[in-house]
């Protein structure tokens, strides 16, 4: 059994939080918003208070919002890649352009971003692994990295500067082989492509992935945070098909050492939903978040707690689309009446699914924590 995280054994969203991660009802709802997405938004158009990027001004944004403060990514990732000397690393930005450039022995690695200021968002335009020559080098350039711990000697500190205003920090493990290999190198499509034509080899590459987190997992485990973020950025249309083979066993792998070391965990699953929620809740993760029902998602909140199942936390269930234009508040609010009414009799976090958009209406946020006040 995994014993309970008893830090906080008082009221509060924070204390709510832990009891429904350890299995027990709450009498109240825990509503969390990640606005990161929209503080750039408001960066974008000069209307970001400065204060918001202190760690203070952050939480007090979030404690004038009604919002319980989780989403920090500033110190989210749990582990860091460190390459040795033979590898150059070097960044070109021009314009709303940025290269990201790989040199080692074997060859040259380049990745392209395009920042968008009406979107207020980065987008990747081309990835380091393309072709069959560039996975050869991905795999030099593997044998010349090492995943070092990171964040983790303040977490302590910072975590009891968050109880202050009821929440907790996020802290992110690497992304799992699978989802890094499509989303930090390859993008869905080559990966797709590559894993058909060089099957053996992205094998090997993915098993040297996993050896080296495994000093980032044991870090993380002799800390024992009450809980950790799986950030795949899952999605059931592109991993279905792939998960029981190339992502389940290494989640069950690292869940099994965060269960024993007492650590609950939570995936991060923001696209459709059908094909992985049921696969997520098998392998025994204690939530799944940033669940994105219809009129946004492909599934019904009625849907998403019955391929779930009982012992699983939902976490989400507010679509960030319904924070903007065309949806009013008259909308969002019959909305989450609608999810409070079904989700209701089970363990859920209601959070939007998964940012409030830069423009969206930030106001809802504290509507929605005045609603499940009344």
């Amino acid at each position: 059994m995994i014993p309970v995280y008893s830090a906080n054994n008082g009221g509060g969203c924070r204390a709510d939080l832990f009891r429904l991660l350890a299995g027990e009802r709450t009498g109240g709802v825990v509503w969390t918003a990640d606005i990161t997405y929209w503080i750039s938004g408001q960066k974008a158009c000069g209307k970001a208070d400065p204060a918001w990027d202190t760690e203070a001004g952050y939480l007090d944004l979030h404690r004038s919002l009604g919002i319980v403060p989780y989403y920090d990514y500033g110190n989210f990732w749990a582990g860091m890649p460190r390459y040795d000397a033979t590898v150059e690393e070097t960044w070109i930005h021009d314009g709303n352009r940025s290269l990201h450039r790989l040199r080692t022995p074997r060859g040259i690695l380049e990745e392209e971003h395009i920042t968008l200021k009406e979107s207020a968002c980065t987008g990747c335009v081309r990835h380091f692994v393309r072709t069959g020559e560039d996975l050869a080098v991905l795999e030099d350039l593997l044998q010349r990295r090492t995943m070092v711990p990171a964040n983790l000697d303040d977490y302590p500190a910072r975590m009891a500067r968050w109880t202050d205003y009821d929440g907790l920090p996020a802290l992110g493990l690497p992304r799992s082989p699978m989802a890094a290999f499509c989303y930090e190198w390859a993008g869905i499509q080559d990966a797709v492509y590559l894993l058909m034509d060089h099957e053996e080899q992205v094998r090997r590459i993915l098993e040297m992935m996993e050896e080296q987190e495994a000093a980032v997992l044991d870090a993380v485990c002799r800390l024992k945070p009450p809980l950790v973020h799986f950030p795949d950025n899952l999605d059931s249309e592109n991993l279905t098909s792939w998960y029981d083979e190339w992502l389940g066993p290494t989640h069950r792998r690292r869940l099994a050492r965060l269960h024993a070391a007492g650590i609950r965990a939570a995936v991060h699953l923001d696209g459709a939903v059908r094909g992985l929620l049921p696969k997520l809740a098998v392998v025994g993760f204690d939530a799944v978040e940033a669940l994105t029902p219809a009129p946004c998602g492909d599934l019904n909140v009625e849907e998403m707690a019955a391929l779930a199942g009982e012992p699983t936390v939902l976490w989400g269930g507010v679509p960030g689309a319904m924070f903007a234009p065309p949806y009013t508040w008259n909308d969002l609010r019959r909305h989450v009446e609608h999810v409070l009414e079904v989700w209701g009799g089970r363990r859920f976090i209601l959070g939007v699914a998964d940012q409030v958009p830069p423009d969206g209406d930030i106001e809802h946020c504290r509507r929605i924590r005045d609603l499940l006040e009344d």
